[in-house]
């Protein structure tokens, strides 16, 4: 008889389990305005490879912070997650990029890569931290954004800045999104000066509509990449376009003055890199591969092409047209 009680009781409780986690919803009392959030991630990717083959990172948890137009309730509302480059997301662009979509209705959600990993900046550095790792962060955001009532998990979009341009580009390979986006995708991407060197040899979208917004005089990740990507990816089904600021560097959304970085590597040099099926990137042109990991992979090409020395920065006049333009295409696209 105390078997048979137990028994039910485990049965029960399991039963509850299952029924909390399939009507999953933030515990945490979310108001309008900004919220300190936490974000059950994954750590220590090494590359594409370990997404694609199904390889269960370490877990970790990210801060975020989580802009709301409104108390969220049940109104389903679109959302857009916005991914810092190789600096941190503190810097108050990202809070008014955020509170301008909130004026349109729109959530916005800031995940910090960085802070939980011990790192402040990888523009010195870019081995200490994948792009496999950001992508998982990333897909780890829009998983915590399905768990709000006042989320609608099919008009959600993303945007990001150098390194986190790189990510928005990325999410929408079908490859990485059939592996991460739990049969969601994202709606729209904005990629804002990113690099845009890497391809996949066999590209292919979730169909999500994507406009990259470059710099004429980009000298950290060249914007003619970004054309030449553009014009493969069209022939590809992929739809995307292109839009290239005149007299614009590289961080062009910052209130500061063109400023050079002299320590900062660029791998402008080294030619178009290929990933292939299986998740692995190569550069023909230096004959290096990331089998061997990725810092080493990182390691080897700026000593094959890699150079010091680029040149960030804006004006209050550019990081408003940054915003306008992010708040404009969002409204449309979502």
């Amino acid at each position: 008889m105390i078997i048979k009680i137990k028994k039910k009781l485990l049965f029960l409780c399991g039963f509850f389990l299952l029924l909390s986690i399939s009507n999953l919803s933030y515990s945490q009392t979310l108001t309008k305005g900004v919220n300190n959030v936490a974000i059950l991630s994954g750590d220590k990717l090494q590359g594409y490879q370990d997404i694609i083959s199904n390889k269960k990172p370490k877990k970790i948890t990210i801060d975020g912070k989580l802009y709301l137009p409104d108390n969220c309730e049940n109104e389903k509302l679109p959302a857009v997650i916005i991914q810092h480059g190789s600096g941190s997301p503190q810097s108050n662009f990202y809070a008014d990029t955020a509170k301008a979509l909130n004026s349109k209705g729109i959530i916005a959600l800031v995940p910090d890569s960085f802070a939980k990993r011990g790192i402040s900046a990888t523009g010195k550095n870019q081995g200490q931290l994948s792009k496999a790792t950001r992508v998982y962060d990333t897909f780890s955001a829009f998983r915590f954004l399905r768990t709000l009532n006042c989320v609608d998990p099919n008009r959600v979009g993303v945007t990001g800045y150098s390194f986190g341009g790189i990510v928005s580009i990325d999410s929408v390979e079908s490859k990485l999104a059939s592996k991460l986006g739990d049969g969601f995708v994202y709606k729209a991407s904005l990629p804002v000066y990113p690099s845009c060197q890497n391809t996949f040899k066999n590209t292919e979208s979730t169909k999500t509509k994507v406009h990259i917004l470059a710099a004429s005089l980009d000298d950290y990740t060249p914007s003619s990449y970004c054309v030449d990507s553009v014009k493969l990816k069209k022939t590809k089904g992929w739809d995307i376009d292109i839009t290239i600021l005149d007299s614009a560097h590289h961080g062009f959304n910052n209130s500061f003055p063109p400023t050079k970085k002299p320590k900062s590597w660029t791998f402008g040099d080294c030619g178009k890199i290929y990933t292939d099926d299986a998740g692995y990137e190569f550069s023909p042109k230096n004959n290096v591969s990331a089998k061997d990991g990725w810092k080493k992979y990182i390691k080897t090409m700026a000593k094959s092409c890699g150079r010091k020395g680029v040149t960030v920065g804006g004006s209050p006049d550019f990081a408003k047209k940054t915003i306008d333009f992010t708040v404009n295409f969002f409204t449309k696209n979502l």
